[in-house]
């Protein structure tokens, strides 16, 4: 933006003025004698032209505008070229350089006020601008995937759930959730709005290292494939006991799917006082007759019918209680009508009644039966959803859990020929109950996307102490044990390859770590999405040019002398060449 045209040598104006003045009177009181002819004025003009581009040059001539002096531009993925070209009119010279991922910006040694174009630098990043005054001007918007939230590792049995959202949809597309082998498992159709949030559920068939898909198709031509990793694991082997005053259909079925799971279940049935059937399953042995601190340390889970519950003498509900705070041993509580009316103090739950006795889980067209009450919301019950439903909770009891039910009759399911959804419900609530096993180790990957030769963050927390990380082609990875918890330790990976990569200990007793690591093509609209957030909260999204930048500095900058050069040249090259050409 310039204020008007001045002088760099001011101080000499008036002497070159006079100067100039003097040259181009001699000039015409030399070619007087021609003033009747046209050469004359033509002669006059062009030695005006010379003599001020000469006096131009001397003086230096310039404009008054905004100054780029120390301050720079960087573009990163999605930057808008009107705002760069907008940056460009008013700082004329600004320095600009494009950013590359996990490369040092070569702009920061001669500039310290930085405007931040597009959705700018990746996390591992921002060191780099760290002690730089920013603008943060932002870029396009994100279309596309924005989000993708998924469980990454499930147990064998346990629904999966991915929740997405989607950007600027268009009606007629379609998000198609693939399994391993390209299956279709379920689809949702795309509606015209702004965005759109979707779920999509499926039941892996398999255990191990898995990678579905997530397409969006239209007219059966795929136009975007994301690959969504999810570990599915076998899950461990259960040691639980069953114990009821009579025999019910419920927990025939219950046994019998528990049995074929591979648990450990001792089922206690009363046939009348003091006398019981018991049934082993999967080598359990040893009968139980009562409830003590002995006999019940080993197991992980208790499940027992509201009857036997409330009928506990004190002796065996103080052990009970001792299982559940010491040895984190979960209570499942099979309830009965009964079970909801008790007064306070008789169970752990409290309810609300509904009135309804029905309930459907997502796109199941069978509704479940279900005892008309709801869960009476409290600080300590932990609801366990089933397709976003509130079918069963529990409550932390010091390093153990109490749950129970809404639900009533399931093995109906069974029956119906909906194995799938019965084991589903049954699997997701008693593993949400029972006691969870220890870990010598646990890992967390901190870095959300992992990428080739990009680093890749990750957590571990355990009591074996200094341990070695070993990395899939044998590199040892040093690790940061945190000064505040001595058992949380810290690692960076640069991983080579995509696809499964893994982390293991120098105990081969642990079981290793696996991380996806995506291609660069991979969860684009995702990570520019991530990156763009990361940004606006490391730079605020105040989308101005000049308030977040160091003060703007104005001052003079000179008018290229070549023009002038070139004029005074031509001038005199005129004003010598005139006369030979002259008749």
């Amino acid at each position: 933006m310039s204020d008007g045209e001045v002088f760099v040598n001011q101080g000499l104006f008036w002497p070159v003025l006079l100067i100039g003045l003097l040259l181009w009177g001699v000039y015409i009181w030399k070619e007087w004698p021609q003033r009747t002819e046209l050469r004359f004025w033509i002669k006059l003009i062009i030695a005006f032209l010379a003599i001020t581009s000469l006096a131009m040059i001397v003086l230096k001539p310039g404009v008054w505008e905004k100054s780029s002096n120390g301050k720079g531009i960087i573009l990163t993925e999605g930057y808008r070229p009107a705002q760069l070209d907008s940056l460009r009119a008013i700082y004329k010279r600004i320095p600009q350089e494009e950013y590359v991922t996990g490369r040092n910006l070569t702009l920061l040694d001669e500039a310290d006020s930085l405007f931040l174009l597009g959705h700018g630098l990746a996390s591992f990043d921002l060191w780099q601008v760290a002690e730089k005054s920013v603008a943060y001007l932002g870029g396009k918007d994100v279309e596309g995937w924005t989000q993708l939230s998924k469980n990454d590792e499930l147990v064998l049995g346990e629904p999966f759930e991915l929740k997405a959202k989607y950007i600027n949809p268009q009606a007629g597309h379609w998000a198609v959730l693939t399994d391993n082998g390209g299956n279709p498992l379920d689809s949702v159709p795309f509606e015209e709005q702004a965005e759109q949030n979707i779920i999509l559920r499926a039941n892996p068939k398999t255990s191990g290292q898995l990678v579905f898909h997530i397409l969006e198709k239209s007219e059966g031509e795929i136009l975007s494939d994301e690959p969504l990793p999810i570990h599915v694991v076998e899950g461990n082997s259960l040691k639980i006991l069953m114990v009821n005053t009579f025999p019910t259909f419920e927990t025939k079925y219950l046994k019998n799917f528990l049995a074929e799971r591979g648990h450990e279940v001792l089922a206690r049935t009363q046939l009348t006082k003091g006398k019981y059937k018991f049934e082993y399953f999967n080598g359990a042995s040893n009968p139980i007759y009562g409830l003590s601190t002995d006999n019940l340390q080993d197991y992980d889970l208790l499940i027992i019918d509201t009857d036997s519950y409330l009928g506990l003498g004190s002796a065996s509900k103080l052990a009970m209680e001792e299982a559940i705070g010491s040895n984190g041993m979960g209570v499942f509580i099979q309830p009965s009508e009964s079970f909801f009316t008790q007064g306070k103090g008789r169970t752990p739950f409290n309810f609300n009644r509904d009135f309804s006795t029905e309930i459907t889980l997502g796109k199941s067209k069978q509704p479940l039966q279900k005892y008309p009450y709801t869960f009476q919301e409290d600080l300590r019950t932990q609801e366990v959803l089933v397709d976003s439903v509130a079918l069963a909770a529990y409550i932390p009891i010091q390093y153990g859990k109490t749950g129970t039910t809404l639900l009533q009759n399931t093995y109906q399911l069974v029956l119906d020929g909906d194995e799938a959804l019965y084991a589903r419900i049954w699997t997701q609530v008693l593993n949400s109950i029972a006691k969870e096993k220890d870990k010598e180790v646990e890992w967390e990957g901190i870095t959300a996307i992992p990428r080739p030769n990009q680093p890749f963050e990750f957590e571990l927390r355990t009591m074996l102490g200094d341990m070695d990380i070993i990395s899939a082609d044998g590199a040892n990875i040093p690790l940061i044990q945190n000064s505040v918890m001595p058992t949380k330790w810290t690692g960076k990976q640069y991983p080579r390859k995509t696809g499964w990569n893994q982390l293991r200990t120098s105990q081969d007793s642990i079981a290793p770590f696996s991380y996806f690591v995506f291609d660069d093509d991979q969860l684009e609209s995702i990570s520019e999405s991530k990156t763009l957030e990361t940004n606006q909260r490391e730079f605020g999204s105040e989308n101005t040019f000049t308030p977040s930048v160091s003060e703007t500095k104005n001052g003079w900058e000179p008018i290229s002398p070549l023009w002038f050069y070139f004029l005074l040249l031509f001038g005199f090259g005129w004003l010598w060449l005139e006369p030979k050409l002259a008749p």
